[in-house]
């Protein structure tokens, strides 16, 4: 009767356990890789990238965001301050949302359009810089010399 009384007590423990663990599915990490929207009150930082390009780090674990805009006077590299102007406070990729370099506002056609919003990791951040040309290649690890004989 004892062993009996451990063997379910041990599937009772297995089974609670099982249920109190996270599995890969149920991915409930502070930034969303496959995210493509953000709430504007969350904004942490912004960067401008290139003339068409912003970095919007987001949140309290400040994940990064890169936001594409399009326009026909759209050029945000020289702008003195960039805003959002957006309804419902919800920045998503072509959505109505409006960038603004103007703090002033003085015109309307210096407003760009969001064309796409996409959320990206760290290592992706860092080759976005690279393809861009905003820092060096890094130099590769271990000595560099490749191989071409078939190993057993």
């Amino acid at each position: 009767m004892s062993s009996s009384r451990l063997i379910c007590l041990t599937i009772i423990t297995i089974l609670i356990l099982g249920c109190a663990t996270t599995s890969e599915n149920s991915y409930t990490a502070a930034c969303n890789p496959r995210s493509f929207c953000f709430n504007q009150r969350n904004i942490r930082n912004v960067e401008t990238i290139d003339r068409d390009t912003l970095l919007v780090r987001v949140g309290s674990s400040n994940c990064p965001y890169l936001i594409h805009l399009d326009g026909i006077f759209c050029d945000i590299s020289f702008g003195s301050a960039i805003g959002f102007l957006d309804s419902n406070g919800l920045i998503c990729r072509a959505d109505s949302t409006e960038i603004i370099s103007d703090p002033y506002m003085s015109s309307r056609r210096d407003s760009c359009r969001i064309r796409d919003v996409k959320s990206v990791t760290n290592d992706e951040l860092l080759e976005f810089r690279v393809n861009n040309g905003q820092i060096p290649p890094i130099p590769p690890a271990g000595p560099g010399i490749l191989s071409t004989q078939k190993s057993d």
